[in-house]
């Protein structure tokens, strides 16, 4: 395409498509139609005034000069042929304006118009210089009469065809001949481009308002879809309803079926009585031999054991039927279960296997760790130094890391959960008894009562106020920040003289810098310590990414393996075997032989 090609196409506008060019045309002819039934009446009622003021009577004839009643007499002859063409046009408009032919009354009469101004332009000239008739014949038709620019073009070249010879014609000096001729030449131009714009802005106003019904037919079909879409969606439902009651029958059977199993299991136990412990030599599950009892407390009891089957040492694991708790501790005793089997790493106590006894003993059996927590550690210490806070709980997040992948949030990380031992990788994460699954069901609060707060409340991250559902594993991460602070400063970032006032505190409050404590620790740990403790969980790194720099600190500065630590006595071991969670059980410590 050109440049004056694309100018072109810029000033008038993309052309409109066939029917749109069509139905916009119609719509032109409407316009010119509905204007010409009002103002051809008018124009005829102002033709027959004018006709009136510049006809002369008689009377006048022999009482002006001969040059006006000449000038007047063809003014009124103007009006009067104009006059009869104003009311000929009028009944044509009526008659004719909606047919196909009525399309070129609007141009026609915008023709005759600038004709009549013109010849009065011209007739003036006998009287008067002015072209004033045609000046605003040529403003009034451009913005009354709806004209195409080729039909613009065609009409004002008409008007300015018959303004020239007027002009000539009557005007005999030839300065004011040349005064007027530039008048008329220069309105015709500017009418033309005035009707053309008008034109262009109707199309435009055309087009958007034929894109904005488009749209909304359209958005009408697509509400039409949706809801046509919906409707099967609801007829599915209805149809798939009675599948649904079937199948809710067939679960509430099952349990019912299952309750009734529980029900007497938990009958057996109860008969065992409140302080009933297993007799040394007893076997569970043909395949559990229980030996010495390691702890007990008011929900279970757990004991050590041998597994007949690999011939390993092993603890066992089992619930108290007189707690007032026991639904709780059930739900807690058989998840804690199912969660820790996901979790393959050596830093996470194993499990092995969990059953209902013969006699109705609900039991779980796992790996049986030699060692001491970490809260019986830090009662003997009042402070580690850095690189050795960094080894241990980069351990730490090494298993939290392996939890995580597998979607698990392990909710309640504290020194009392963590075992310090002699074997790889030195250390035993316990106690998944108040995990959550990240796929959990709205609603599940891990096997507690809706809306409990569950963990440690020195050691839970914010978001954990507001119940199981806000949990992410950014929540360990927190709690690690804790024990990690706990560790340099031998402190806790947050107390309170309630576990409510502690959670407020940690809420409320900005965790204190760790070298505003501790003026020795490393700048690195005072950073990761303020990362891991931000409130919003989200600038919380994740396990893996601080296990991973807390490992680099270690080897940088030249700390040995946590598990090599331990044997070496570096982190001040006095043995002791168990594997309770201070959520199941008081910790009873062994007397030395």
């Amino acid at each position: 395409m050109s440049w004056w090609g694309a100018r072109a196409r810029s000033w008038v506008g993309a052309p409109l498509a066939g029917t749109l060019r069509g139905a916009f045309d119609q719509e032109v002819a409407e316009t010119n139609r509905r204007r010409l039934l009002v103002l051809l009446p008018l124009m005829a009622v102002a033709h027959a005034i004018h006709l009136a003021v510049f006809r002369v009577s008689p009377l006048e004839r022999n009482a002006i000069a001969p040059h006006i009643v000449h000038w007047r007499d063809e003014v009124a002859a103007a009006h009067a042929v104009t006059l009869v063409i104003a009311v000929a046009l009028a009944i044509a408009v009526w008659q004719f304006g909606r047919s196909r032919a009525g399309h070129w009354l609007g141009p026609l009469t915008a023709a005759t118009y600038l004709m009549h101004g013109a010849l009065v332009a011209g007739i003036d000239q006998l009287s008067v210089t002015s072209v004033t008739p045609f000046i605003g014949y040529c403003l009034g038709v451009a913005v009354v009469v709806c004209l195409s620019p080729p039909a613009a073009l065609l009409v004002y070249a008409i008007g300015l065809s018959t303004f020239v010879p007027a002009i000539v014609t009557m005007q005999p000096s030839a300065s004011a001949r040349l005064a007027a001729l530039p008048n008329g030449f220069t309105i015709v131009v500017v009418s033309v481009a005035l009707a053309w714009m008008l034109y262009i802005a109707r199309r435009r106003d055309f087009t958007q308002r034929v894109t904005i019904d488009e749209q909304r037919a359209a958005l009408a079909e697509l509400n039409v879809g949706l809801e046509r879409r919906v409707k099967e969606q609801v007829d599915e439902i209805v149809l798939r309803a009675g599948e649904v009651d079937e199948l809710n029958a067939q679960l509430h059977a099952k349990v019912r079926a299952r309750s009734a199993e529980l029900s007497i299991a938990l009958a057996k136990l109860a008969s065992r009585g409140a302080d009933g412990e297993l007799r040394r030599g007893v076997v569970l599950g043909d395949r559990f031999e229980v030996q010495e009892m390691l702890g007990a407390g008011g929900m279970g009891a757990v004991y050590a054991g041998v597994d007949r089957m690999t011939d390993t040492r092993v603890a066992i694991k089992v619930i108290q039927a007189s707690s007032s708790r026991q639904l709780d501790a059930l739900h807690r005793f058989i998840r804690e279960a199912g969660t820790a089997a996901k979790i393959d790493h050596p830093a996470v106590v194993r499990m092995i296997h969990v059953d209902v006894s013969d006699d109705g003993m609900l039991f779980q059996a796992q790996e049986l760790v030699e060692g001491d927590t970490l809260q019986v550690r830090l009662r003997r210490s009042q402070g580690w130094s850095p690189g050795v806070a960094a080894r241990l709980v980069s351990v730490l997040c090494e298993a939290l890391a392996a939890a995580h992948a597998v979607g698990v949030v392990h909710r309640d990380v504290k020194p009392a959960n963590v075992m310090i031992t002699e074997d790889p990788p030195g250390l035993r994460l316990l106690d998944f008894g108040i995990s959550k699954l990240y796929d959990d069901a709205p609603g599940d609060e891990g096997g507690t009562r809706t809306g409990a707060i569950l963990g440690t409340p020195a050691y839970m991250a914010p978001e954990q106020m507001d119940g199981a559902r806000h949990v992410t594993d950014r929540a360990d991460v927190y709690a690690v920040g804790v024990i990690l602070f706990l560790l340099l400063t031998a402190r806790l970032p947050f107390e309170g003289a309630t576990p409510r006032a502690t959670l407020l505190s940690a809420v409320l409050r900005d965790a204190p810098d760790v070298r505003s404590l501790q003026p020795e620790a490393s700048e690195t740990l005072a950073l990761l310590v303020s990362r891991c403790l931000e409130k919003d969980p989200e600038l919380r790194p994740s396990a893996e990414a601080l296990a991973r720099e807390l490992g680099t600190f270690a080897e940088d500065n030249g700390v040995a393996p946590l598990d090599v630590l331990e044997r070496d006595g570096a982190l001040q071991a006095e043995k002791s075997s168990t594997v309770l969670s201070d959520t199941l059980v008081e910790v009873r410590r062994k007397t030395p032989a």
